[in-house]
């Protein structure tokens, strides 16, 4: 099995099982609005950053973050009994904003055609059809 494989795979493991133990040591009731996303570990496993989202008041994302931190080390000594590695990792728990940042995305593109269907409306006579200027090549 090639190094990479393994590493997306443990890290696959990793994210698993971090999710699980979130859940289930974490008392805080807003614990349960937090998924991650993607764990990326080093390759000699000596740290691992964990990104997460958090379905809560934007407000409170530090908070949770540095929640996480805080049960770190009992993650990792959990995961220790679970998972036959020779290096648990430590977590550096990052904030997620990919779907967020994709959401914006997506907002300016449905604005823009918004735009320009309105505009469309506005001036149908600006309008050139696509076979106009197959026409025109043509000669």
């Amino acid at each position: 099995m090639s190094t990479n494989s393994r590493l997306k795979r443990i890290n696959e493991q990793l994210r698993q099982e971090l999710s699980m133990l979130i859940r289930k040591e974490i008392t805080d009731p807003r614990a349960m609005l937090v998924s991650i996303t993607l764990v990326e570990t080093v390759r000699d496993f000596s740290q691992a950053k964990v990104y997460v989202t958090y379905l809560g008041p934007d407000e409170e994302r530090q908070e949770i973050i540095d929640l996480l931190h805080e049960y770190g080390p009992e993650f990792r000594r959990q995961l220790g009994k679970i998972l036959r590695l020779r290096t648990i990792p430590r977590f550096h728990f990052v904030y997620d904003d990919l779907l967020e940042k994709s959401n914006a995305i997506t907002s300016l593109i449905t604005e823009a055609i918004r735009s320009d269907e309105q505009k469309a409306k506005e001036h149908p006579s600006e309008e050139t059809s696509h076979s106009e200027f197959e026409d025109e090549s043509k000669n």
